[in-house]
């Protein structure tokens, strides 16, 4: 597992051809012909409304009305994708792969990137605890309240548990608690809904540890608020397409996700809001091979659920 991580990082981009197998004029849609419905991930606060730009781009460029498909949480957005209610998914890797497990007739066609500097759309999965913690190392968090993003989340959940795992804590769950979460005899799980919260959680001291993405932890380390005791590279964010939309349409909707950079989006005259434009980088091309590790995390850690 060890092997595979590393040699993650040194992954460049796959080749990302519209997607091919269904029929030239016929297919399904999820809810009605020339209307995308886009799923999305509530990573953050405020994010429904973060994506409009991505969506006003794909409606201008595939001439296709967009209509954003509300989900609560991570297991709403995957129920939505397994039920064919969605025709793309922006979201975590690890929802893409559970989707896929259960059954969603999804592909990747990019992955996004985490920041204007990066080619690579990886980012890390960070283990923090509050500023001035006597905690240094994962080893040191037997025995203690670590904080969750969401029992679906990738950085926030599924590494999180390889990190404590490599520290040589017990990752196996020994039961569920009263919302069906899992639980943990090495220490006391809390699941904070998204990564800001969960960063939040471990500065105010209410977990003793946590994990989030680094995009969340990275300006509280520099407000002071928490320090990141470990981390680990994570396969970016895919942003997936239905496989039984018609081919003109999963053609017009891959050529549209793999050419959405923010300088084509504001070229296409569609307005950049700030909330879009402070998480979304614009995407690289990626197909179903750059999630290997997480189909292989998800084989060799069995308390994530997420495995066939």
């Amino acid at each position: 597992m060890a092997a595979a991580l590393i040699s993650l990082g040194a992954l460049t981009a796959c080749g990302g051809n519209a997607p091919s197998g269904s029929q030239a004029d016929s297919g399904t849609w999820a809810k009605s012909a020339g209307t995308i419905v886009f799923g999305a991930t509530p990573d953050q606060a405020g994010s429904d409304s973060n994506n409009k730009p991505l969506e006003d781009y794909i409606a201008k460029t595939t001439g296709y009305k967009v209509e954003y498909y509300p989900t609560s949480d991570y297991t709403a957005l995957i129920a939505a994708a397994v039920a064919g209610k969605v025709d793309m998914i922006t979201s975590g890797a690890l929802q893409y792969v559970m989707a896929v497990n259960k059954g969603a007739k999804l592909t990747p066609v990019a992955a996004t990137l985490t920041s204007p500097k990066v080619q690579d759309p990886g980012y890390y999965s960070e283990a923090i605890v509050p500023a001035g913690s006597p905690i240094t190392t994962l080893a040191d968090a037997k025995g203690k309240k670590v904080c969750f993003v969401d029992p679906n989340s990738t950085s926030g959940f599924l590494f999180g548990l390889y990190q404590l795992h490599q520290a040589g804590l017990d990752v196996n769950s020994s039961g569920t608690d009263a919302n069906g979460n899992p639980t943990f005899n090495d220490f006391t799980a809390y699941f904070a809904g998204a990564h800001d919260k969960s960063e939040q959680t471990v500065a105010s001291k209410q977990c003793d540890v946590g994990f989030a993405e680094d995009t969340v932890v990275d300006p509280a380390v520099a407000k002071g608020e928490v320090t990141v005791i470990g981390k680990e590279y994570v396969p970016g964010g895919p942003l997936a397409i239905s496989t039984t939309l018609p081919a003109d349409a999963q053609a017009k909707l891959t050529a549209a996700l793999q050419g959405a950079s923010l300088d084509a989006i504001k070229a296409s005259g569609v307005p950049l809001t700030e909330g879009f434009t402070e998480g979304y980088f614009g995407a690289q091309k990626e197909d179903a091979s750059y999630y290997k590790s997480i189909t292989d995390l998800c084989t060799s850690i069995p308390a994530a659920k997420c495995s066939k």
